[in-house]
């Protein structure tokens, strides 16, 4: 299914309307009224994208430390901290629904940017030659 970019449209609207324009249905979170059964890492997992998290955490250290200067955690400890926090999604209602949802979004990023390689390519040469 091959998309026409229009002129001056940007990366991030683009992409959000080859997701909108999908097939799939919506995604809807079932639990998030639902308590979290440990609130202080539940936080992470509620404030942030489940797996940019999880890829974050699975830095190299020297990456981590040039991304991260002020956060003084070792591999180990990330790690440590992503099997909490994996652990805590399976154990949690709440959080595993967030969880779940993160990840059915990341697939449908990941999806429309397969199904759409060309358009999206005119779109990041059209940002590249705008700047």
């Amino acid at each position: 299914m091959e998309k026409r970019v229009a002129p001056g449209t940007g990366f991030i609207e683009l992409l959000a309307r080859l997701i909108c324009e999908s097939d799939d249905p919506p995604i809807r979170r079932a639990g998030k009224d639902l308590p979290c059964s440990e609130p202080n890492v539940g936080r992470w997992i509620q404030d942030s994208d489940f797996p940019f998290l999880m890829n974050t955490l699975a830095l190299p250290d020297n990456v981590f430390v040039r991304e991260f200067p002020e956060i003084a955690l070792s591999q180990r400890e990330r790690e440590a901290f992503a099997k909490t926090l994996e652990k805590h999604c399976s154990d949690c209602a709440r959080c595993n629904a967030k969880q779940a949802e993160d990840i059915a979004w990341q697939l449908r990023v990941e999806e429309a940017i397969v199904e759409n390689r060309e358009a999206i390519g005119e779109a990041l040469a059209q940002t590249v030659v705008q700047r």
